[in-house]
């Protein structure tokens, strides 16, 4: 009888009879639980880090760059001059047709805010030349068009960025350090 007992317990084992329960995973279910989250870390990491480590004057950069192409948008969807103005006081940009600059300055128009630890040092153009005092302003035409012009970022620990805004192309580059509209370095590429 034993003999049969054995027997069947090889073909048909019985988990009553094993003295340690089984209540362990596979190796298939930990390799399938751990490629979850690895692929979930692979992506919540980069958030995680550009949200804890951002670059103000990069994020101000970027930021102004979409606000110089919407300015140039609307100038040519209302078909007149828009100003792009730089306020100190309230550390901002801000878009506004030309003509309701002074008519209507509490109305809200297209704007970003400026990082604190960002500081704007001066806007220099082709025709209006240097201004890095008073109202730092970039007229853009009816026709979306803006002069050659140069905005120059500073952060507190002395890093410098140059946009540049090129006339009639609609291309923004972004160079290291402080670069003047006499420096001919508008042909190399930009970051």
């Amino acid at each position: 009888m034993g003999a049969v007992i054995s027997c069947i317990t090889l073909i048909y084992p019985l988990k009553s009879i094993s003295p340690e329960p089984d209540n362990g995973f596979t190796l298939i279910e930990l390799i399938v639980v751990m490629a979850l989250i690895t692929t979930m870390t692979a992506f919540a990491i980069p958030k995680i880090r550009s949200s804890l480590f951002t670059n103000q004057l990069r994020a101000t950069a970027r930021q102004f760059i979409g606000l110089v192409s919407e300015t140039g948008q609307q100038a040519r969807s209302q078909r007149q001059p828009v100003l792009l103005r730089f306020d100190r006081k309230e550390h901002s940009f801000t878009t506004a047709p030309e003509s309701k600059i002074v008519k209507d300055a509490t109305k809200n128009f297209s704007s970003i805010r400026v990082g604190d630890s960002v500081h704007v040092v001066d806007i220099t153009s082709a025709h209006g030349g240097k201004k890095d005092l008073g109202t730092l302003a970039i007229r853009f035409s009816k026709r979306g068009y803006v002069d050659k012009t140069v905005v120059h970022f500073r952060d507190d620990d002395g890093e410098e960025l140059s946009i540049i805004l090129s006339p009639f192309l609609g291309v923004t580059r972004i160079f290291e350090g402080y670069v003047s509209l006499d420096e001919d370095r508008f042909s190399s590429t930009g970051h």
